[in-house]
């Protein structure tokens, strides 16, 4: 048996293993383009057995991260030659408080079972993800947006408090008031400075109805102009919309048969309302220049809320990637990218969108906005393709993702990354050393999801062991 697998089993209550068919259950996440390979996997009964395990992963020199739903798409819950933490059995909802408006669950609990837990008493998180599957721990250590992030922020703002795990295996509360640092980098900062073990979240009490209207645009500086118009005079609830390529035919002028391809745009607004009475179209539409109005839903809200989108199998790479845009930079950056897309992606079978923030209410320090603009444009590029097909995708990928950089604009870290130790300097701008200096300050030896951020600092615990030898000698 593995040592440390005999080492562990002895210091916690949870489940430890280096079955082969577990160790390579973990190996890959949702983006399907890295894999890994660790030594053991532990499923922890609760904090402290986390606890424990960091301890021991510190002391012997081992790498840990951890993982729930496994939905990162660029390798951020994978570990090479380290401790794995799995932590789908911390998935208990502990309390629900409905005159106070939060929530407090375990990491590994899903969206999904915090919404079935509170719709029933007219209650909802403000903001919730496109898909329900993914766990507390994975949208707060990445940030978590939605199609109402423009109004509340992302999940990550609308945290209250949550337990963590540190590098020293102390377990402890984290508000923004109390250990207020650590709350801060923690929340967005991908298991970077700590583990996050428990979380509590707002909620909000949801009206009866919602009206949907899909609208369609001919052209990008209409869309972009109405998006800016509802975001700020706030007009709606909810907001996304998506590129829809039409196929016109093809030329043969260059030697080579190129598609003639004209976009199109649907832009899809929700408004919540106690009745349908209280909604007024014209004060909604108004002013808007969209090509046609295609359609208009009143559904109740618990119907609303249900996600839309389905996953794809293990055998399938997502690549995807999201930027955020300076809003005098998203035309240029979309008509850029679609142009180029058609090139290396079938666009027919690619999902896109494109959505909305407001700088103001995204207040985490690790969670990247351009800030020379209170509005942000998202734009997202979603592909599912065979695996075989990943790395020359991801060659032209990374040239836009180059782009948005070059631009002004930041990446959603959440999605695959490829980035230079410049580029990481680019993301955070000013922020930078702050990042180095807290990742030295509460992870000096580097245990946790090593491999993903590239630092440029020099840990407390590097400069120890330098004095000690310089001492020896």
């Amino acid at each position: 048996m593995n040592g440390i697998v005999q080492d562990l089993k002895c210091l916690i209550a949870g489940e430890v293993s280096d079955s082969l068919e577990l160790l390579t259950e973990v190996s890959q996440d949702f983006g399907g383009i890295y894999q890994k390979s660790p030594q053991v996997v532990v499923t922890p009964k609760n904090a402290r057995d986390i606890a424990q395990t960091v301890k021991y992963a510190s002391a012997k020199g081992l790498v840990i991260s951890s993982r729930a739903a496994g939905h990162s798409l660029g390798g951020q819950s994978l570990n090479q030659d380290g401790i794995v933490l799995n932590m789908k059995n911390l998935d208990t909802i502990r309390d629900i408080q409905k005159d106070q408006l939060w929530f407090k669950a375990d990491a590994g609990t899903s969206w999904n079972q915090v919404v079935d837990a509170c719709v029933p008493d007219g209650l909802v998180p403000p903001v919730l993800t496109n898909y329900f599957g993914v766990s507390l721990g994975g949208t707060h250590s990445a940030g978590g947006i939605g199609a109402a992030s423009f109004l509340y922020g992302n999940q990550a703002d609308n945290c209250l408090g949550v337990e963590v795990v540190t590098a020293e295996g102390d377990i402890v509360w984290c508000t923004p008031e109390e250990n207020s640092e650590l709350f801060n980098h923690v929340l967005c900062g991908y298991n970077q400075f700590g583990i996050i073990t428990q979380v509590q979240h707002k909620l909000k009490v949801y009206p009866s109805q919602t009206r949907t209207y899909l609208l369609f645009y001919d052209d990008l500086d209409a869309l972009l102009h109405d998006k800016r118009i509802l975001v700020t005079e706030q007009r709606i609830d909810h907001l996304v919309s998506f590129p829809v390529p039409c196929l016109q035919g093809i030329s043969r002028a260059t030697g080579f048969i190129q598609p003639l391809i004209q976009w199109f745009y649907t832009l899809r607004i929700t408004v919540e309302a106690n009745s349908l009475e209280e909604i007024d179209d014209k004060q909604i539409l108004g002013g808007l220049n969209f090509y046609r109005h295609i359609h208009t839903e009143d559904l109740g809200f618990a119907q609303f809320i249900e996600p839309m989108i389905q996953v794809d199998s293990k055998e399938i790479a997502h690549p995807w990637m999201d930027v955020f845009l300076p809003a005098s930079s998203a035309k240029d950056y979309i008509e850029t990218t679609l142009k180029k897309l058609p090139t290396f992606l079938d666009i027919s079978k690619t999902q896109m969108g494109c959505f909305c923030l407001v700088n103001r209410n995204n207040t985490k320090p690790m969670f990247r906005l351009p800030q020379e603009e209170e509005l942000i444009v998202g734009f997202g590029i979603y592909p599912s393709i065979p695996k075989s097909q990943v790395q020359p995708i991801l060659a032209e990928l990374k040239k836009l993702s180059n782009l948005s950089l070059e631009m002004g604009g930041k990446r959603y870290l959440t999605c695959w990354i490829d980035f230079t130790i410049q580029q990481w300097q680019s993301q955070f701008g000013d922020y930078w050393p702050k990042v180095n200096e807290i990742k030295s300050k509460y992870d000096p030896k580097g245990i946790f999801n090593s491999g993903f951020f590239e630092y440029e600092h020099i840990t407390h615990q590097l400069i120890e062991d330098v004095a000690k030898s310089a001492i020896a000698v």
